[in-house]
């Protein structure tokens, strides 16, 4: 009997057993909230290395025990785990996962959890670039990031921009960002095809930037391509068309008004009897087209990313139009398990033409000669050449200045990098890469000799110039990473250097035709002198992380930079820097809190190094040779110039509250710049126009808030929202002891419209103080500061700043089932812009037209006003003064995206991984008190000292694209 129940219990253990080990082949999908399906879902079997990934459609099949629990894991989604229980069919759902604190984030040669950091970084990422009318990757950064201030010199199609992050801190070095683009250094990131990026991360304190010692003296952007993933083959399409135009028009004197203003200056005669409406010729509608193909996938220790791009912009104003191709490539593979190559490239070829602006029309301004040229005459003269302004002496009118030169260029950029990486263990690691970065740019310009009066003078004028421009550099950097129990130790160490190669050939031609500008001949050519420069630099970098707990957090990192730009004495700048960070959170008394998920404090501290903007050879006696083969003395010899400095201290909160549905974060700086390389100008007694000296010094002080709420998060309708406002205060401190001040902005005629003093933050105005209109005589009257009774360059006086009180940004995204909504509002605060346009506009000094605004100028009959009389050939009623400051603060709908994404069923009929239909308004709204074109232009760089001037710029245009996203 015992026999017989023992051999009962032994098979009835095996039989569980068997049931308990059966395998079920189980299938399901994986999708989102808003039930489109995932690819590239994982979805293992917990406790094995079994597992899966989601297909392009979402699904996924499996054999696994009928007992197993499966974890499904995505980024950016909570995990799940869900048990099998002999089940054959399992779908999911995720849901996005707001606890961003685990999120991975690039820093300088290396990684890090958010929730580790200790220093001040905000991180773009791709869903903030896709669906904009954008050839700049660098312009969605604006209004999204805190302390980086973001501007447009230009609205031309493929113009630059520039970036300040917490301000400016030189004169007249750089301060521009580097930029590293998948570890090759770049100083612009203009020609990347914003698709083709994931993420960009930007450094801003010192101590973030330290470890790029020299070349992150204005901030770091941290540019990450997209890369393949293990799994099936991906392929996507990004398709997108639309239209521009200028979003206002200036009024101006229609004909009557303008022979009755003429008439007043003393013009006998007015041009003719057309009645041309030089805005609506000049200002038309722009296009914008886009298209982009990639395709990604990887396996077997390997993947790889390759898109190609084409993105055509024609500008507002014709013939102004960009071209641009793009191909990029991202390629990893395991060679074994200890040893990896990496390898990536960008390619862009851009073809553009030009229209001139930032000039008035006396020097081929086309934007403000389309404002000048009054309506009395047409386009053209009866024997077919462009018609001129009257009593003018031959200013073309902006037809003319548009097509009658033809203004292309040709640029070929190319970045590649390789690189091998050792793991000699799971904690020690080697990683060498060999990178460079190739520019060619090639200029031509020919000018008609016939149609164009200052063709006709010169009898046609031809001209071309080529610039390569190669950097190369080698890094070599050593990782260790080592966890004991509650202790996280990190360490780098690495050796570069890089080296750049510039050259430039123009030529020039002119008198090729006859006087008659008809019958050819030998030109004249201008000697030129081909110019070669090169700069190297050696650098050696250290870091050093600890963590406890992930509550005590402490970063040190070291740099010390060879510039070759420098004399042997004083070659090598050191930049250390130091960080700490406690999270409170982790503390006993907070860890249990209901309503604060994570809270930590941070501080640092940072010393970086600039020897940019001074020229290569600066500190070095220099002669040039000139077209005669003589030499001269170009520069004399400075052997103590030296790096400029910034040091920065950070003080900063990061706030996780409610369920992870509120994020905020504080930051609060002081940068101090020393040493200044500063471009002196020189008196003319010395025979030379300026030269570089390490002088003064500058500060900026500035607070930051970024917060970001999720209103609403239900399975029908989400509704999230992104606040940042940034504070910065900037001001000069010193210009040493011989230099009392800097002039920049000439204004022609007149005094120049920025000055640098100590005391006074960059982009200062000066002038005279305009106090209104003598009633009795109609002349402008200014301020006698000095008592003197005579207005002279003495009563001068600042009169307003280019600089704003804050720049702040607003985005708002909505769901509703299958649609999307974007709103995002960008505004700038308190700054000011010189109207040099305005001079033009109202100086009512010659033959040119005016703005309407001078129809109420003063006359014998009208005596009251602020608009002084129109007096021929005389600019002291115009003079750079307070008349032409103005408030440029601005509020502005920069985009607002309307999308439809289709479900699953249909996407399971088209066999596609995803479809989206989208409609994007780009600048659409803009609030401002602003007279004109646009707030947002700058003449000169908008980030150096002369910013905030505006004199015939190209304005930003308002755009509307409707546009496709599909995946297979």
């Amino acid at each position: 009997m015992r026999k017989k129940f023992t051999l009962f219990i032994f098979c009835l253990l095996c039989g569980i057993s068997i049931s308990m080990a059966q395998e079920l082949n189980l299938k399901g999908e994986v999708k989102d909230q808003q039930g489109l399906p995932l690819p590239g879902v994982s979805v293992k079997v917990k406790g094995s290395s079994k597992g899966a990934m989601t297909t392009a459609n979402g699904s996924y099949s499996l054999s696994v025990p009928a007992n197993a629990v499966l974890t499904f894991s995505f980024i950016g989604y909570k995990t799940v785990e869900e048990v099998v229980g002999n089940r054959t069919n399992i779908n999911i759902s995720l849901l996005e996962d707001n606890n961003q604190l685990n999120e991975v984030v690039v820093v300088g040669y290396g990684t890090q959890t958010k929730k580790d950091l200790t220093t001040a970084v905000t991180t773009i990422t791709s869903k903030d670039l896709k669906n904009q009318p954008i050839t700049n990757p660098l312009q969605a950064v604006q209004g999204k990031a805190a302390g980086v201030q973001v501007s447009s010199q230009s609205g031309k199609p493929g113009s630059d921009i520039t970036i300040s992050i917490r301000g400016n801190t030189s004169i007249t070095a750089s301060n521009s960002p580097l930029y590293v683009i998948d570890g090759i250094t770049s100083r612009n990131a203009n020609f990347l095809n914003p698709n083709d990026i994931e993420s960009l991360t930007i450094l801003k304190d010192a101590s973030a930037a330290a470890i790029y010692g020299s070349s992150g003296a204005n901030g770091v952007v941290l540019i990450t391509t997209k890369k393949g993933t293990s799994g099936q083959l991906k392929v996507d399409f990004n398709a997108f068309t639309g239209f521009s135009n200028f979003w206002r028009k200036q009024k101006v004197l229609n004909n009557e008004q303008y022979i009755t203003l003429q008439k007043e200056l003393g013009y006998t005669t007015f041009g003719g009897d057309s009645n041309t409406d030089w805005q609506k010729e000049t200002f038309g509608t722009g296009t914008q087209n886009q298209y982009q193909v990639s395709i990604s996938g990887g396996g077997k220790g390997g993947q790889y990313y390759l898109s190609s791009g084409y993105q055509q912009d024609k500008g507002v104003v014709a013939p102004a139009k960009l071209d641009r191709y793009t191909l990029n490539f991202n390629g990893s593979q395991k060679a074994t398990s200890w040893l990896k190559f990496t390898a990536n490239a960008a390619l862009t070829s851009r073809n553009s033409i030009d229209v001139s602006d930032n000039n008035g029309v006396a020097n081929g301004g086309v934007i403000l000669s389309a404002l000048n040229t009054p309506s009395t005459i047409g386009i053209y003269n009866p024997d077919g050449t462009y018609t001129t302004l009257p009593n003018a002496g031959g200013w073309d009118n902006p037809i003319a200045l548009a097509f009658g030169a033809q203004n292309k260029t040709r640029n070929f950029r190319f970045i590649g990098a390789f690189s091998g990486e050792l793991n000699f263990t799971k904690d020690l690691s080697f990683k060498s890469t060999i990178s460079t970065n190739l520019n060619k740019n090639f200029y031509n310009y020919s000018l008609d000799a016939f149609k164009t009066t200052y063709g006709r003078q010169e009898r046609g004028i031809y001209r071309n110039n080529h610039t390569r421009d190669n950097v190369w550099l080698n890094e070599n950097i050593l990782n260790y990473k080592k966890d004991v129990g509650k202790n996280a130790f990190g360490a780098t160490a690495g050796y570069t250097i890089q080296e750049s190669d510039y050259k430039y050939r123009d030529y020039q031609e002119t008198r090729f035709f006859d006087v008659t500008g008809t019958i050819p001949q030998k030109p004249s050519v201008s000697p030129t002198i081909p110019q070669r420069a090169q700069w190297a630099k050696q650098s050696y970098l250290a870091r050093i992380t600890y963590a406890y707990d992930s509550k005590y957090l402490f970063s040190t990192n070291f740099r010390a930079d060879g510039s070759s730009r420098f004399s042997k004495d004083n070659q090598f700048g050191y930049f250390p820097s130091a960080s700490a960070g406690w999270r409170i959170s982790g503390e006993n008394f907070l860890k249990d809190s209901k309503t604060i998920n994570d809270l930590k404090i941070r501080g640092s501290w940072g010393k970086v190094g600039n020897d940019e903007g001074i020229g290569d050879y600066a500190y070095m006696k220099l002669y040039e040779i000139n077209a005669q083969n003589t030499y001269t003395l170009k520069n004399p010899e400075n052997k103590d110039l030296a790096w400029e400095t910034t040091t920065q201290t950070n003080i900063g909160l990061d706030l996780t509250m409610f369920n992870n549905r509120v994020t905020f974060t504080a930051d609060a700086y002081l940068k101090k710049t020393d040493d200044l390389l500063i471009n002196v100008q020189l008196p003319l007694s010395s025979g030379f126009v300026e030269q570089a000296f390490n002088i003064g010094s500058m500060e900026n002080k500035g607070l930051e808030f970024s917060l970001s709420t999720k209103n609403f998060d239900r399975k029908k309708f989400t509704w999230s929202t992104d606040l940042n406002i940034s504070f910065n205060k900037n001001k000069v401190t010193s210009l040493g002891e011989t230099t009392s001040s800097l002039d920049f902005a000439p204004i022609a005629r007149r005094t120049s419209a920025v000055r640098v003093v100590e005391g006074m933050p960059l982009g200062s105005f000066y002038g005279y103080q305009f106090t209104g209109v003598d009633p009795k005589t109609g002349m402008s009257t200014y301020e006698d500061l000095n008592g003197d009774k005579k207005i002279d360059a003495n009563d001068r006086t600042f009169i307003g700043s280019a600089q704003p009180d804050f720049t702040y940004g607003i985005t708002n995204n909505l769901t509703y089932g299958n649609f999307g909504l974007n709103i995002f509002f960008q505004g700038v605060q308190g700054n000011q812009l010189f109207n040099a346009s305005g001079i033009d506009l109202e100086g009512m000094i010659d033959a040119k037209n005016q703005s309407d605004r001078v129809l109420n100028r003063w006359t014998p009959s009208n005596t009251n006003t602020n608009i002084p009389k129109a007096v021929k050939d005389d600019v002291n009623n115009s003079l750079t003064s307070s008349r032409f400051v103005e408030n440029a603060s601005y509020l502005r709908l920069k985009t607002a995206t309307l999308s439809y994404n289709f479900g699953a069923t249909a996407l399971g009929r088209l066999k596609m991984s995803k479809l989206t239909l989208f409609a994007t308004g780009y600048n659409i709204l803009t609030f401002t008190k602003y007279k004109g074109l646009d707030p947002e232009v700058n003449q000169y760089s908008s980030n150096g000292p002369q910013m905030g001037v505006d004199y015939g710029t190209y304005p930003q245009s308002r755009s509307f694209l409707f546009g496709v996203n599909v995946g297979f």
